[in-house]
């Protein structure tokens, strides 16, 4: 019970079935408790409903940078919040984007998991814990 209070909380947002399905297991084995949802709507009411340490947003969930909309809501509730973009579909004024949304790094898919999972745990390691607040 302890260790599941302890667990860093992400919130993941992807239109890609595989996506939310593949990656939230991958990072539950690596110490993580990780809710998925489909669409900027339900990310939405995840982010008014419960607290957490990071959001990894697809950029475009179908809609094109619908992603920083996400972000945009999760700054708004929960300022906290360590952001991440993922995007199987890269570009130069949506890299500067999220650097003007103060994105902690953006992540071209396939996303190799070992960078995915370091990059996580040094962003979460710079900010003080959820559970403090």
């Amino acid at each position: 019970m302890a260790d599941e209070l302890l667990r860093k909380r992400i919130l993941l947002v992807d239109d890609e079935v595989g996506i939310r399905l593949t990656l939230p297991r991958i990072l539950t084995k690596h110490g993580f408790d990780v809710t998925s949802v489909a669409n900027a709507a339900d990310a939405v009411a995840e982010i008014q409903a419960e607290m957490f340490d990071a959001l990894f947003s697809d950029l475009n969930l179908p809609a094109p940078n619908e992603g920083f909309r996400v972000i945009e809501e999760m700054k708004r509730f929960q300022p906290h919040c360590v952001n991440f973009i993922l995007t199987g579909y890269p570009a130069e004024n949506t890299a500067l984007q999220a650097t003007q949304h103060q994105v902690a790094h953006y992540f071209i898919k396939p996303v190799d998991i070992e960078e995915l999972v370091r990059t996580l745990n040094k962003k979460l390691a710079a900010k003080p814990p959820l559970h403090d607040k």
